[in-house]
């Protein structure tokens, strides 16, 4: 493999580092669309939203997608699909690594416009995290399952997408993320996963 075959990861990886320090540059301090949204959104607040957005949030978190993710490794080395495998491992573990050093290297603080609810995560804020990780989960699992049966990966994204919608949502309703943190959370995501199945394919991998 020369290095030229490794020029389409590579340029999707920069742009996905340079559109990070974009949305950061230009929504820190936070931006006025930040606040205009999440001014919005508090006025949306009522027990039965609270209640909604807090279980949808979990969705976004590695200890439900974790285990979700070694289920279905579990299926996927046991039939024998040792591409796809590799490439949930590395959409899932790098969007939440990424998404973690980002946060320490930005060290944006927290929303504090409004009273937030439920518990407010101890780490940086920029980028979501949760949006990143729920969407590396599902848009991977879906590439996987478009290749090996598309009937099944047209209920799953059917069912997953919206999930994946709620968790970015929530994140802003719950007043824990800015607005540019989820869109952030969300080009991180896409760019990196294809980045992966391009650098996999390059390699003899098929996975898209």
């Amino acid at each position: 493999m020369t290095l030229s075959k490794l020029t389409t990861t590579l340029v999707l990886w920069l742009i996905m580092v340079v559109l990070l320090l974009i949305i950061e540059h230009f929504s820190a301090p936070p931006f006025l669309w930040d606040k205009i949204v999440l001014t919005h959104i508090s006025k949306l607040r009522n027990l039965w939203l609270d209640r909604l957005f807090l279980f949808f949030t979990n969705f976004g978190s590695l200890y439900l997608l974790l285990p979700a993710a070694v289920l279905i490794l579990w299926f996927l080395i046991r039939d024998g699909h040792w591409g796809e495998a590799w490439f949930l491992i590395l959409s899932l573990g790098g969007a939440s690594f990424i998404a973690h050093l980002a946060k320490y290297l930005f060290q944006r603080v927290r929303p504090d416009i409004f009273p937030f609810i439920g518990t407010m995560p101890l780490n940086a804020s920029f980028p979501s995290a949760h949006t990143a990780q729920v969407m590396a989960f599902v848009i991977a699992l879906y590439l996987i399952l478009r290749r090996l049966d598309m009937q099944r990966a047209f209920w799953f994204l059917i069912i997953a997408a919206p999930v994946a919608v709620m968790v970015a949502l929530s994140r802003l309703y719950l007043q824990v993320h800015y607005p540019s943190d989820v869109l952030a959370g969300l080009v991180l995501a896409l760019l990196w996963i294809m980045g992966v199945a391009h650098l996999l394919n390059t390699i003899g991998i098929r996975v898209t």
